[in-house]
């Protein structure tokens, strides 16, 4: 008959190659691939506003005298124009027209504002290796499972056979 001590040296055995799953990551990392991506993403925001003019001026100074009851320019004493106002004065039949002349066109302003964002993305891809059973391994493999086969038969054996006995013995 198989002794206790045997069949328990036996089931340490087998076990012990047995090894968790965690521990096994542990001890042989899987090979890891890192990839950088490199995303360009490009912002254009057109923007507009009012710039503000330095104050400008003209200037006519004239003498006027009426002549047999219309008024007429004696002299002109001083003409001044601006950076970006001309001034002008007509007189026809008694009524006096003065005024300025100003470019407007440089007082709104628009641009584009253009924004470059760059974005790094890392991919981590890990390889995992696909094993193949050998020859050897494959026969290692059915022989493990006949003997556990035939272990198992012979302990429920051995367990019909001592509770016969310890029946019959009743």
């Amino acid at each position: 008959m198989i002794k206790p001590g045997f069949l328990i040296l036996l089931l340490i055995v087998s076990f012990s190659g047995c090894i968790s799953e965690q521990r096994c990551q542990k001890r042989y990392p899987p090979a890891e691939r890192t990839e950088t991506i490199v995303q360009h993403d490009t912002v254009t925001t057109i923007k507009d506003s009012l710039i503000p003019l330095p104050a400008d001026s003209g200037l006519i100074r004239a003498l006027l005298e009426c002549q047999e009851g219309k008024v007429v320019f004696r002299q002109i004493e001083e003409i001044k124009p601006g950076k970006k106002v001309v001034p002008f004065i007509d007189l026809k039949n008694n009524v006096l027209t003065t005024g300025v002349r100003v470019d407007s066109s440089s007082v709104y302003f628009a641009w584009k504002e253009i924004h470059i964002r760059e974005s790094k993305i890392q991919v981590k891809t890990i390889e995992k290796p696909v094993y193949k059973v050998n020859g050897v391994q494959n026969f290692l493999i059915w022989s493990g499972g006949i003997a556990w086969s035939i272990l198992l038969a012979f302990i429920c054996f051995a367990l019909v056979k001592a509770f016969i006995k310890k029946k019959l013995s009743l």
